[in-house]
Formats: structure tokens, C-alpha cells, sequence
């Protein structure tokens, strides 16, 4: 049953689509379960906190020296382009890299990309729980030792998909880092809204 509600709604996407809007990022379907994290000022949160909302879920990590900068950056465009939907958009920036990002050190970056500290929320917590979350994404991550530089000792590698969740907490669409203009994937996430409502 609960398949068939799946493929349901991937073709209620798709017939919308049909009906003169292409979307840009990829259509997808899957229920997100809760989970718990510490967030950047200490606080432990759960998924289920912010339902009601949309969520922009980006998972990377402080120390990232260009894809995660980059992918922040867009995704702050994407939050500009938004006009009044703004409101109903929220961001979850994962770390993946929990053994060294602090909730100090995640304050400090989120609020580069939201000084405001309303529109996005760092998240980290234990190895395993994160490991477990990236799990139910399918977001691959792994360390990468750097011999010649100490003082970082590694790097991480990861996926850099973002992922958009409806107010129910179901994925609806993936943007991978091809799909790279903050404009297009506004519209994307407005359409959503639209066909899954804000009530």
C-alpha cells in the first residue's frame, strides 16, 4: 500500500510537470524517518521538530575547502529567490565530519550563509548517528588522509546532493551539483509547495 501511494505521488509530480513545468531537479519519493541531532548553539533536536516546513538538507562539513562553501553559497541564493515562500523553507547542513565540527565551529558557519539565524541549522552529533542518518539519504561520505598537511590530517569526501523535503517529511526531489542555479531550483521548491500546500 504504501508503495502504490509512492508511485502515486511520483505521477501526481510528473502529470503536474506535464501540464507546462518541466522540473529541474530529479522527482523522488521517500519517507524520511526521525532522527536526533545537537544542533549549533548545543541543543538537541529531532527531525520531527521541523515538520511543517520545507527542508533543504545539504550534508558536508566546516573544514570542506569548495564544494561545501560553494553548495552553502547556492543554497543561500536559492533561499534570496524564494520571495514570500521563504517563510516555509528551512536548511539542515549536516556534518559529516562530527568528530571535528563542534556546535561552536557550525554557529560560525551557518551564520556566514544566515546571520540572521532564522533559515538554516547545523546539525551534528556522534559518528554513529550520523552515519545512520546519512544512511537513510543514501549520502556517501569517507575520510581522506592528507600525509603532507598535519595540521588538517584529512579531508572528507562526500556526495553533494541537495535534498528537498516536503512538510510531511517525505524527499520529493533531489538537485544534484549539476543542477547549479539557485533560480531554477527556487521554482522548483515553489512548485512543491504549491502542489503539497502549506496548511
Amino acid at each position: 500500500m504504501k508503495r502504490l501511494a509512492g508511485i502515486f505521488a511520483i505521477v501526481l509530480i510528473f502529470c503536474y510537470a506535464s501540464f507546462g513545468y518541466q522540473f529541474y531537479g530529479y522527482p523522488y519519493v521517500q519517507k524520511i524517518k526521525n532522527f536526533t541531532l545537537i544542533d549549533q548553539n548545543g541543543k538537541e533536536v529531532s527531525f520531527y521538530d521541523f515538520r511543517g516546513k520545507y527542508l533543504l538538507v545539504f550534508f558536508g562539513y566546516t573544514y570542506c575547502p569548495d564544494v561545501c562553501p560553494t553548495s552553502m553559497l547556492r543554497i543561500k541564493e536559492t533561499l534570496d529567490h524564494l520571495g514570500s515562500y521563504k517563510k516555509y523553507v528551512h536548511v539542515l547542513f549536516i556534518s559529516v565530519d562530527p568528530e571535528r565540527d563542534t556546535a561552536e565551529l557550525l554557529k560560525r558557519f551557518v551564520s556566514f550563509y544566515d546571520p540572521s539565524g532564522k533559515y538554516i541549522t547545523g546539525l551534528t552529533g556522534k559518528p554513529e548517528e550520523i552515519k545512520k542518518v546519512a544512511k537513510m539519504f543514501k549520502a556517501y561520505y569517507e575520510k581522506v588522509p592528507i600525509k603532507d598537511n598535519p595540521e588538517v590530517g584529512y579531508l572528507v569526501d562526500h556526495t553533494a546532493f541537495i535534498y528537498l523535503i516536503d512538510k510531511k517529511g517525505i524527499l520529493r526531489i533531489i538537485f544534484r551539483p549539476a543542477n547549479d542555479d539557485p533560480k531554477r531550483i527556487a521554482q522548483d521548491i515553489i512548485q512543491v509547495i504549491k502542489i503539497f500546500g502549506v496548511e
